[in-house]
Formats: structure tokens, C-alpha cells, sequence
């Protein structure tokens, strides 16, 4: 019996160590042509500069690299309207792979509904004249908090799955602390019977 005890207290105690990994976030989005990036850890570190980030068509072709910079950030400028694919070796078995879709890209790229021609560059040029400084700021704002909104919601789920790893770490160290004091109570009530007999 009292090696059943000590058997289902090893495994509590090696079943009931918290995981400290983290995970690789990230999140991509466009503005214009210009595709910025962000990557970095689920524990809030950022990704190191200098990594390197290939870009890929579907067919997994390269395209393109962009460097990370400070703060985890890339930028890659697309030159057609297709799906991008991004990937990156931020080493100790963390990838990153992350996908912009050809939609959220301008229709005006190689690809898109809308080719570029001469008038209709011309009309947008047009168009922008009339446009006032604060309004074209409000919608430049706008557009980025629809891009950053999806990220957010995804940095948001990894700090809840962490908060549930920590509480089930905890559990597991209750349990391993409960099988602890029942064995030393166990040892103690045998010694007590050993001296008595």
C-alpha cells in the first residue's frame, strides 16, 4: 500500500507542473499596397529584430522577405492582388505563419477587378484634391482599427487560455500538496503501529 501512495504521488506531482511555454502570435493587415506585420510571443515579448519573414504565393513560391524591425513589426509591399503567405523562423521550435488574404488588398493591384489605366489613376488623383485634411486622416483611422481589431480579439483568447493553464496549474499543485499530507500522515499512523507492536 504504501508504495501505491508514493507511486500516485510522484505522478500527481509530475502531472500537476504548470506549462511555461508561450505561443506565436501575430497578425497581418493591409494599408494601400503596403502589408504591415506584427509578431511576438503570447507572453508579451516581442519577436527579436532581424528576423528574416519569406513571403510566399499559394503555390508556395517566394515572393518576397521583409526583416523585423523593433517592437516585432515587418512591412512588405505587394505588387499583385493574390494571397500572401507569411513564415518565419523565430527559433526554439517557434513559427510563425500567418495569411493576408488577396480581398483585403486593393482591387487596383495586378489580379484585381480593377486595372490600373491612365484615367482612372488620373480620377483618383482627382478625387483626392477635393478631400479635406481631417476627413482623409478619419478614415486612414478607421481603416486601421478595422485591420487591428481582428488582432486584439486573437491577443485576447491566448490571455484567457493562459489565465485556464494557470488556474489548472494551481489545481494540480493542490492535489499534489493534498496526496503529499495524506502520504506523511500514512508514514506517520505505520511508525506509530510499529512502535506500539
Amino acid at each position: 500500500m504504501r508504495n501505491s501512495v508514493l507511486l500516485a504521488l510522484v505522478l500527481n506531482a509530475a502531472l500537476s507542473v504548470p506549462a511555461f511555454g508561450h505561443n506565436v502570435v501575430g497578425g497581418v493587415y493591409a494599408i494601400g499596397n503596403t502589408i504591415e506585420g506584427e509578431v511576438g510571443f503570447s507572453n508579451g515579448d516581442m519577436a527579436k529584430a532581424g528576423i528574416v519573414v519569406q513571403v510566399r504565393n499559394a503555390t508556395g513560391n517566394l515572393i518576397g522577405e521583409s526583416v523585423i524591425e523593433d517592437e516585432g513589426l515587418f512591412a512588405f509591399d505587394a505588387t499583385k492582388r493574390i494571397d500572401h503567405y507569411f513564415y518565419a523562423d523565430l527559433s526554439a521550435g517557434h513559427v510563425l505563419e500567418l495569411v493576408l488574404p488577396a480581398d483585403e488588398l486593393p482591387a487596383t493591384l495586378p489580379g484585381g477587378s480593377a486595372p490600373i489605366t491612365k484615367s482612372s489613376v488620373a480620377a483618383s488623383s482627382a478625387s483626392m484634391k477635393g478631400v479635406d485634411q481631417v476627413a482623409l486622416e478619419q478614415m486612414i483611422e478607421k481603416a486601421v482599427a478595422k485591420q487591428v481589431k481582428p488582432l486584439r480579439k486573437e491577443l485576447a483568447a491566448y490571455k484567457e487560455k493562459a489565465s485556464l493553464q494557470d488556474v489548472l496549474g494551481g489545481i494540480g499543485y493542490i492535489f499534489g500538496l493534498v496526496g503529499l499530507g495524506i502520504w506523511l500522515r500514512q508514514r506517520k499512523q505505520e511508525k506509530n503501529r510499529a512502535s506500539v507492536s
